[in-house]
Order: structure tokens, then C-alpha cells, then sequence
């Protein structure tokens, strides 16, 4: 039976790509962004998003608290050496008919993974002559996304938000040689002249996300968004979220949300065989996926947040995650001046298996009802 591989969001492209630690460790990319209070609650919050949160996982939620915004963090992932920055701002007070926002989002990261590259022959629709394995090479993964959300409160119980996304990704590697056969051509579509290897970048595109907030009853929440309608790979894939959020008074807010991610992985379903590649190669991969099929996958998550003296907000969290069956805790605390409508947050999320991933996130929030 064909053995099965799984590429992940963000770095996969013409090649296999596994985890540095432990070859068949599928290679992994850096989430979508979310906010401060949504990474620290599983991930959930697209039943009542707010502030950065509908701007990222909710356009709808701009619209469902009269409140004006403005929100910026900073995230680092330490095992990938990846620096994440967020800045956005929306309104809902000014305009009682519709509300606005806008976000941008910058991300650069820099790990190590072993990949497989094809050489060619020279000439024009080259021949794959052999297939090398580079051992531990890095990854340097940069992008710019831009948005803009629109979002209309109906019935004092229901409100519809679209945001419209622009989005520059590039993910390349530039090998040593000592990570290359000494006679190693270079010839391959996706290496420049300067020896640069193209995994799989993504050059302005553009796409947008619709989703819907519906109050059930009393403080009970549905949220349901599309992201990436328009989808572009893996890097902004097309997924399906849904939450349910309940808040209790001013202080308690329990939320969970479930995220399908319909092409965001890949199954290897057609490989080439060491027999189709010259003879003589010691250097032959084992194998090269050249077909791949969306493999659709899942999240799940959920957290509650509680405000201590309407200043102190502590969240709690967990998510899991389908495809590695990856395990995360979540948790944030943070301080709010109800007077001066500034706050500070703090939040991370650990997993607890499939790599342990890490992530940290320091915000700064300006709240105006």
C-alpha cells in the first residue's frame, strides 16, 4: 500500500517537506492569526468576536457590541523562530447603520526542515534525472496580509460582515552546498539564479472571508463565517467556522468553536518510484508525491474568560486538532482601566504532544463604547 504523506498549510508547493526532528513528522506552518482573547480561549470566540477578533475570525462580530477598537500585538513561536505583529482598528459607534475596520498583519519565521528537490535536464521541459534529499536546511517563510471588514447589525439579534483581504507570501530556501551532491546542476523552474529554491510562495492574491453572529436567546450566541472564499493553497485555505458564545453579565464569557479545513493539508495519492528516475543515483529519494488530493481535517476548541473586578480578564483554553491529533492548552490574563479604556493582555498556547508547539502573544487593547 502507498505510504501516506500529508503536506501542511503554508510550506507545500511541488515538495514533500518533513519535520527536521524526525523525518515523518509532517512539515508544519504557523496558523492563522487570531486574536489575543481568541488564541487564549482554544481558539474559539467566532460566536461573539470583537475588536481584532471579528477582524480576523469574524467579520460579523464588528457589528454585534457598539464599541470603537483599536488593537496591536506582537506573537513569537519560538520552536519556528517566527515573529508575528498585528495592528487593526474597527468602529461600530459612529455610524449606527453599518460598521468599519481595517487590519494588517506581518509575519516572518525561520525553521528548519529536511525537503526533497528535483533535478532536471538542461534542456527546455527538462527531464527529472534524480531526486535529493536536503538535510536540515532552512526555511525562511515572510507575509504581508491586509484587510478590510464591513459589517451590518439587522433586528437588534443578527448581524452580516464581509472582509475583503490582500495577501503577499513567500516561502523559500537557500541551501549550502555542503546540503547539495558536488555536482548538483541547479537546474530546477522553481531555483533563481541566485540559487534560491521557490517551496510554494504566494504573490498578491486576493479573497475574502463572509460570515454571520445570530443572538439565540437572551446572551447565547451562534457565529458562522467562511474564510478565504477565494482560496489560494494551502497558505490561505477555505475553511468553514462555527462557535456558540455565552456571556454571563459583564465578567463571564464561555465560548466553543469548530474550524474544517477543506484543503489546507494535502494526501500524497500519486508517487514516482526509484525506477523512473537514472540509474546510479545515490541520492534518490525514496520517493516524490507527484499528485497530491485535499485532505480535509478539523479543529475544536473551547475556553471561558472571566473578569476579576471588571479589570483583570483570566482565560482558560483547549484545542485539539485533527490532523496531527495535536493536543493545546490555552491561558491569558490581562489588565483592562475601565476608565482610561486601555488594556494589556498576555497569552500562550502549549501543546502538549505532536511537537509541543508554543506560542506566546503580548497585546495592547483601546477600548471606546
Amino acid at each position: 500500500m502507498m505510504r501516506r504523506m500529508l503536506l501542511r498549510r503554508g510550506l507545500t508547493g511541488a515538495l514533500l517537506l518533513y519535520g527536521f526532528f524526525g523525518g515523518q513528522t509532517p512539515a508544519r506552518a504557523t496558523d492563522p492569526m487570531s486574536g489575543v482573547r481568541s488564541l487564549s480561549m482554544g481558539g474559539a470566540l467566532r460566536g461573539l468576536p470583537a475588536g481584532a477578533e471579528g477582524l480576523l475570525i469574524n467579520p460579523a462580530g464588528i457589528a454585534t457590541l457598539k464599541q470603537f477598537s483599536a488593537t496591536g500585538f506582537y506573537s513569537l513561536r519560538p520552536q519556528s523562530m517566527g515573529h508575528f505583529l498585528h495592528a487593526s482598528t474597527s468602529d461600530s459607534v459612529t455610524n449606527p447603520y453599518f460598521a468599519l475596520g481595517i487590519y494588517y498583519n506581518f509575519v516572518h519565521e525561520s525553521p528548519r526542515y529536511t525537503y526533497r528537490v528535483g533535478e532536471y535536464t538542461a534542456a527546455e521541459n527538462g527531464v527529472l534525472k534524480r531526486v535529493v534529499r536536503v538535510e536540515g536546511a532552512s526555511i525562511v517563510r515572510t507575509g504581508s496580509e491586509a484587510g478590510t471588514s464591513v459589517a451590518f447589525p439587522l433586528f437588534s439579534r443578527m448581524a452580516l460582515g464581509g472582509t475583503l483581504k490582500y495577501a503577499y507570501y513567500t516561502l523559500r530556501s537557500t541551501p549550502t552546498p555542503a546540503q547539495l551532491p558536488s555536482d548538483f546542476s541547479y537546474q530546477n523552474p522553481k531555483i533563481d539564479g541566485d540559487r534560491v529554491f521557490d517551496l510554494g510562495s504566494l504573490n498578491h492574491v486576493v479573497t475574502f472571508d463572509l460570515g454571520a453572529t445570530l443572538r439565540v436567546v437572551d446572551e447565547l450566541y451562534l457565529g458562522v463565517v467562511g474564510h478565504n472564499l477565494w482560496g489560494h493553497g494551502s497558505e490561505l485555505s477555505t475553511r468553514l467556522g462555527m462557535g456558540l458564545a455565552y456571556r454571563y453579565g459583564e465578567r463571564l464569557t464561555v465560548a466553543f468553536d469548530a474550524v474544517i479545513d477543506f484543503v489546507g493539508a494535502q494526501r500524497c495519492s500519486q508517487e514516482a518510484q526509484p525506477s523512473q528516475f537514472a540509474p546510479g543515483n545515490l541520492m534518490l529519494a525514496d520517493s516524490l508525491c507527484i499528485a497530491t488530493e485535499p485532505e480535509l481535517s478539523y479543529r475544536l476548541g473551547g475556553g471561558a474568560e472571566y473578569a476579576i473586578l471588571s479589570r483583570i480578564p483570566l482565560r482558560l483554553g483547549y484545542q485539539f486538532e485533527s490532523l496531527l491529533s495535536a493536543h493545546h492548552l490555552t491561558g491569558g490574563i490581562g489588565y483592562f482601566s475601565v476608565d482610561r479604556g486601555i488594556g494589556v493582555d498576555f497569552a500562550f498556547r502549549q501543546g502538549v504532544n505532536a511537537g509541543a508547539e508554543t506560542v506566546l502573544l503580548l497585546g495592547l487593547r483601546i477600548l471606546k463604547n
